[in-house]
């Protein structure tokens, strides 16, 4: 789809304040999101934190399937039968987030999300052919692979219309906008903050919107993805646009630490670290987060805290700009 001409602000000029600009924004990644049990965390989370004030949630693909598709497009690509692989990978997604949908979703919201699933589906299929006949390009992969978030996406705005909340289901790839460099490619921060703040003063004042993190489009709408964990990136964008109290990032782990917990065993929690000390850590790689997260929530003193969907009662980790306390935070550790 041909995005609308873009219109970049006067970067001289500040933007006007938001009426109501988000109590938080949350990121909820695939370990979230991706277990029906710790899904219903999810959809419990932003119900609890929507009647405190607004909120905006970016989700990223379920667990694996971002791997899934990055795997399969190669194979398509390469092997000779590459419809029988694309064949593959789309019934294993389709069982799977039917599934899903099944344990989560009201019989009436499983309806409309079958008919989601359905049509992102046969957009894939299509995409593997494409692939299979005419050979592997970035761009395709980009396609392929914004498919984890473009399915997950509407499962949770359906579960939250069950919770009784306004959820509309918002396409990133009309909001971020980006150049062509596929895979990792670099925002406009200009032109994505000018359709944000639209987008976002257009909503109802109780929405609890939800957004795919990870993708964007270029100009003319050719779909982009950010790069490894680019979902940290885009709900940190989204607060700096938006003006957010804070941003709160769920995973599966309980908090930062200094090491890979899963792999050394004397890896130690971080239970706080200033902005400039996590600034440092991530853009060396060391956080596990993308390496411009906190680029964004650096330029507007914005507190960031990482906490855990499997015990989502913990502190967790809070990084602190410098005279920003915890009580910025939401959840209140």
């Amino acid at each position: 789809m041909v995005q609308s001409p873009i219109h970049v602000p006067d970067p001289s000029t500040p933007p006007p304040a938001l009426e109501a600009p988000p109590r938080v924004v949350f990121k909820f990644g695939g370990t979230s999101v991706g277990q029906p049990e710790r899904f219903e965390t999810v959809i419990s989370i932003l119900r609890e934190a929507a009647a405190t004030g607004p909120v905006v949630a970016i989700v990223s693909a379920l667990s694996e399937v971002s791997r899934q598709l990055s795997a399969a497009v190669e194979k398509v690509a390469t092997q000779t039968d590459g419809e029988g692989v694309g064949k593959s990978v789309i019934d294993t997604l389709r069982t799977r987030h039917r599934h899903q949908a099944a344990t989560v979703l009201s019989p009436k919201r499983q309806d409309a999300y079958t008919a989601v699933l359905d049509e992102r589906l046969e957009a894939l299929r299509q995409r593997f052919t494409e692939v299979e006949q005419s050979g592997f390009t970035p761009a395709a992969r980009d396609a392929v692979l914004a498919t984890g978030e473009q399915l997950a996406v509407p499962m949770v705005a359906l579960a939250l219309r069950d919770a009784g909340l306004q959820a509309p289901h918002c396409h990133a790839t009309h909001l971020v906008v980006t150049d062509d460099t596929h895979g990792a490619a670099t925002v406009n921060r200009a032109a994505t903050a000018q359709r944000v703040r639209d987008w976002y003063q257009g909503l109802a004042p109780e929405a609890v919107p939800v957004v795919a993190g990870f993708v964007g489009a270029t100009a003319n709408g050719t779909t982009t993805t950010l790069g490894f964990e680019g979902s940290d990136y885009s709900a940190a964008l989204f607060a700096r646009i938006l003006d957010a109290q804070c941003l709160t990032r769920y995973t599966d782990v309980d908090g930062l630490y200094t090491a890979d917990p899963s792999a050394h065993a004397d890896a130690q929690r971080l239970d706080c670290l200033s902005m400039e000390e996590a600034f440092a850590m991530t853009e060396s790689g060391d956080l596990g987060m993308h390496p411009k997260t906190l680029r964004p929530l650096v330029d507007a003193d914005i507190p960031m805290q990482v906490r855990s969907i499997l015990h989502p009662d913990r502190p967790g980790t809070h990084i602190l700009p410098a005279g920003v306390s915890s009580e910025a935070l939401w959840p209140a550790p």
